[in-house]
């Protein structure tokens, strides 16, 4: 076989070895469906698979062949497709690269693996994540290519590679698999086939150096027998085998992200609740929103609250047991399946301000318009459960966004007569005030369900009074802490506005065991009309209620404050008489937090400490820098791995147990130091030609008094003297520095990492 093609493969076998890798990474490609979805996921991963092969296959060619030429090879393909295919968006006309394209490129090696396991499927949308399949099979495929090309009978580690990146795609995937049964029969297949084949090859070619028999034609009939026979058990094992796979799956599939708290922790934000009396007082006539396309009688969402702490109603964090979901980061859609009604609704920011992204029922996609919109949606976390969606880059005027939604329909309360109450895991809250505790032993426990209860616990809120404490109103605090709860119940009369009455009645809830939720957001007090008209929301329109979940309709909301013309009834100013009612029996088991935030919130809402936030900016340095270490490891790797596989060998010939072995592995690393430099040694020769060669071309090596000096050893009486050998160890390393010294810095280099002296090696093995 000539040495300009491809060693030791033919064309044809070379073109088998890389359809195996391919269709190898064609199942790890499609393993990343489910947590991307749409097709970019599939030319990102393809294209990298084909990228890889075609860099195995050119660096295995003579004139590019050697580790080092794989690894500038496959950095030239990431530098230079990676845009196109991993960035798309970053793109001139989606093929030519930009600065840009390269810097998400680039950030995107070291930070899309933790982004795609924190963003929400489908994942397609997201900047940069697409660099998840395309650098998996793009390393994977080169690596595989090569190892199939340059091994002969350790040609089976060429398969580990394409297993590896099949365990990426599951990992970085989610619970829902792509056709697992078909995927793991196909690789199997794959694989056994493959390797079946090479063992065939390797075998035929020992067969043909040695010449078994000479009947040709017997030879031919019983491989292409063997050959069916093969194939018909392969394709058998394949298809028992997704058979039986599809009755033994798990049921419950575990994944990295499973393992990946969101990066998102709200304790960091106040609670919008808390700020509720200032809209009112600051913004009652100023525009907040203006609103297009909101069906009839749906709501916009702010933010929905399940944790009471006895100060604030917040979003519970991670360390609370919360049946409300977690925000994640979302892309260009939203995969939540909901019944109800498509809607599509157009939002534009005047005076509102604030993570918290208004929104309607259960959002389908969004996109964000004008000069901050790449911010915005980069930014951008989405909670499927309860509907509510942030913005960490937050919200300000001028920003404009149109999103796709599922408004599920409102049933009346006659129709949730006798459905069940959907038990949902939240949170119980830390603090429940005794005189609400009180009041709920006296209304809320003499019905025949809790509906019943719910219903006339509703009905005394709403003949309650109205006040939001601004000029002209009854006199009424702000705050829901536990004791401006404590308070609202020690009058004759309750008191308040959405904040404290929607407050009161979840937990009220709580005492009879109903979950509920506390949801902040915008309506006008009419409603929506359902008009596609333009219509304009003010800091008057901004409420408060409750939901609660009902089998077969979701979460449904009930408004417990009483209507604003509920303003004439004078609560009392005394408290209510001692001894005070008694509380729920079994009483609930005190809990004393250490420390109480005061109860009342001033009209402007909670000021934020004035501490100044922790300068986070070196995690983002640390993550650059291991970025660059892993590359410097992956690019020193090779001469690393080589370096240690020929130091081994130098070791093994010096230390042999016989002399004469010692000055025969002396010998042979001279030749082998001139074979890696690039010299074309004569093979089939004596060693006196060979050090001709060799003296020849580096003439500071003493090839050929080294070589008369070995054979003198070697075939000589007796065995040399160990002092004489070790003498000679001396000059060898000296002729192997002498050989570098006179080569050029580019085949130094390259000699490094050269293997052909391995392959020289095994060749001569065969031929002996």
């Amino acid at each position: 076989m000539s040495d300009e093609r491809m060693l030791p493969r033919t064309p044809r076998q070379a073109a088998i070895d890389c359809a195996a890798v391919f269709a190898v990474m064609l199942a790890a490609t499609l393993s990343f469906g489910p947590v991307f979805g749409g097709t970019a996921y599939l030319v990102a991963g393809l294209g990298g698979a084909i990228l890889g092969i075609a860099v195995g296959v050119a660096t295995s060619l003579r004139p590019l062949r050697g580790w080092l030429m794989t690894a500038a090879g496959f950095v030239l393909a990431l530098v230079v497709f990676g845009p196109a295919l991993a960035v798309p968006r970053r793109t001139i006309a989606g093929v030519i690269p930009t600065l840009e394209g390269w810097r998400e490129l680039l950030l995107g090696v070291v930070f899309s693996w933790k982004g795609l396991l924190t963003a929400e499927p489908p994942a397609e949308g997201f900047p940069s994540l697409l660099v998840v399949p395309f650098l998996t099979t793009l390393l994977c495929a080169t690596v595989a290519t090569v190892l199939a090309l340059r091994l002969d009978r350790g040609a089976p580690f060429a398969m580990v590679p394409g297993i590896v990146a099949l365990l990426v795609g599951i990992a970085f995937g989610t619970k829902i698999a792509f056709w697992p049964a078909a995927l793991g029969a196909l690789v199997a297949g794959v694989i056994l086939a493959w390797c079946a084949w090479r063992r065939a090859t390797w075998r035929t070619g020992l067969n043909e150096e040695v010449e078994v028999t000479n009947d040709s034609r017997f030879r031919v009939k019983a491989r292409k027998q063997r050959a069916r026979g093969a194939i018909a058990m392969i394709a058998g094992a394949m298809l028992v085998a997704a058979l039986v796979s599809i009755p033994v799956q798990p049921a419950s599939r575990a994944v990295l992200r499973d393992a990946v708290e969101p990066p998102i922790e709200l304790a960091e934000y106040p609670s919008p609740l808390a700020g509720f009396r200032n809209w009112h007082k600051n913004f009652e006539d100023e525009t907040l929103l203006t609103v297009s396309g909101m069906p009839e009688g749906a709501r916009l969402r702010l933010a929905t609250f399940d944790y009471y702490d006895g100060s604030v109603f917040a979003v519970a964090g991670s360390e609370q047991a919360s049946g409300s979901g977690s925000f994640a980061r979302i892309g260009d859609e939203v995969l939540v399946a909901q019944s109800g009604e498509p809607v599509s609704v157009r939002v534009e920011v005047q005076d509102y301000s604030g993570i918290w992204v208004p929104d309607v029922g259960y959002m389908q996609s969004l996109a964000f318009e004008g000069e901050r919109a790449a911010g915005l949606q980069g930014s951008l976390h989405y909670n499927g459960q309860t509907g509510t969606a942030i913005a960490l880059d937050g919200l300000g005027a001028g920003d404009a966004y149109e999103l796709q939604a599922i408004v599920p329909p409102q049933p009346s309360h006659e129709e949730l007569e006798g459905v069940p109450i959907t038990r949902v895991q939240v949170p119980e809250p830390a603090v429940v005030p005794d005189l609400l505790q009180a009041w709920v032993s006296q209304h809320g426990a003499g019905g025949q369900s809790a509906f019943e209860n719910l219903e006339t616990m509703l009905r005394l809120m709403n003949n309650g009074s109205f006040s939001h404490g601004l000029e002209g109103d009854i006199p009424s605090l702000a705050g829901h802490g536990a004791a401006r709860i404590q308070d609202m119940f020690d009058q004759e009369v309750l008191l308040g506005d959405d904040e404290q009455y929607a407050t009161a009645f979840a937990l009220a809830l709580s005492r009879i065991n109903v979950p509920s939720r506390v949801v902040m957001g915008l309506y006008p007090d009419d409603g929506f009309s359902g008009s596609s008209e333009p219509v304009e929301l003010t800091g008057g329109d901004v409420h408060a209620w409750v939901e609660v979940p009902f089998e077969g309709h979701g979460w449904v909301r009930f408004d417990p404050t009483p209507p604003e013309d509920n303003d004439e009834i004078q609560p009392e100013p005394e408290p209510q008489p001692e001894p005070k009612p008694q509380v729920l029996q079994p009483p609930q088991p005190p809990e004393e937090p250490a420390e109480m935030s005061p109860d009342t919130v001033a009209d402007e809402g909670q000021e934020e400490d004035d501490e100044e936030p922790e300068d986070r900016s070196w995690v983002i340095w640390l993550w650059v820098a291991g970025g660059v270490l892993l590359l410097l490891l992956l690019l020193l790797l090779p001469f690393i791995v080589v370096g240690a596989l020929k130091a081994a060998r130098r070791k093994r010939r010096r230390r042999a147990e016989r002399e004469s072995d010692r000055l025969s592995g002396g010998w042979h690393e001279v030749v082998d130091e001139a074979v890696d430099l690039g010299l074309a040694v004569p093979a089939g020769v004596t060693r006196r030609e060979v050090a001709r060669a060799v003296a020849d071309r580096y003439p500071r090596s003493r090839a050929t008094d080294i070589g008369d000096f070995v054979d003198e050893g070697v075939f000589g009486p007796g065995e040399p003297d160990p002092a004489d050998v070790d003498a000679f160890w001396l000059d060898v390393e000296r002729s192997v520095q002498g050989m570098r010294a006179e080569a050029t810095p580019r085949a130094r280099l390259l000699g490094r990492l050269s293997m052909r002296s391995f392959a020289r090696r095994r060749r001569e093995r065969r031929r002996r």
